[in-house]
């Protein structure tokens, strides 16, 4: 649905793997946002994890809807130029890397600012920016068992945890970072 949509005219650089970043993005990608989803060289995780058809899982295929895709070795100079001009050109970045990942690469929020200075800069983390498990990676189940969502799951027989298989601290992650977005462009509309 690129360019049809509430969002048609948003740029949005999506630099997220695995499935909270990439379900907040697919989602303005769905309202008419025009996404571009940057990945390795090697393609993202989620492209591997599961039966693959064409290079793609049904997991990558349903987080990824919506969305152009370009592949960059961000490590090298011109893969990292060719982002800068992106970002140029952007309304909206986001990246769901462990916190302090993506200043080490030399596109923290300051310098993102620096190369736009309408640019909404999103950075999704599982623990925060801050605190004892903030480097730690996070993926849905560590959520669920930290939270205590996987004990109110338990079986009644056995008493053991059970995983709610649909993953919803990922799920609600991407409709929250999704949903503050939108906020962040309507604010930025009415009030520059």
């Amino acid at each position: 649905m690129i360019g049809k949509g509430p969002l048609s005219g948003i740029k949005v650089l999506d630099l997220t793997a695995m499935v909270s970043g990439p379900t907040a993005t697919m989602m303005l990608g769905d309202q008419g946002a025009d996404v571009i989803k940057v990945e390795p060289l090697e393609g993202e995780l989620m492209r591997k994890v599961g039966d693959e058809i064409n290079g793609m899982t049904n997991s990558f295929l349903c987080c990824n809807r919506s969305k152009r895709s370009i592949t960059l070795n961000l490590k090298k100079k011109q893969g990292a130029k060719i982002l800068e001009r992106l970002i140029s050109s952007c309304d909206v970045f986001v990246q769901n890397f462990r916190p302090g990942t993506i200043e080490r690469m030399g596109f923290g929020y300051n310098k993102m600012r620096k190369l736009n200075t309408n640019l909404i800069y999103v950075s999704i983390s599982g623990f925060g920016e801050q605190g004892p498990y903030s480097k730690q990676r996070v993926y849905d189940p560590v959520i669920q068992a930290l939270s205590g969502l996987a004990d109110i799951q338990r079986d009644q027989n056995t008493k053991f945890p059970k995983m709610v298989r649909t993953i919803i601290p990922d799920k609600t992650t991407g409709m929250a970072a999704a949903q503050a977005i939108s906020s962040a462009l309507f604010y930025r509309e009415r009030y520059g």
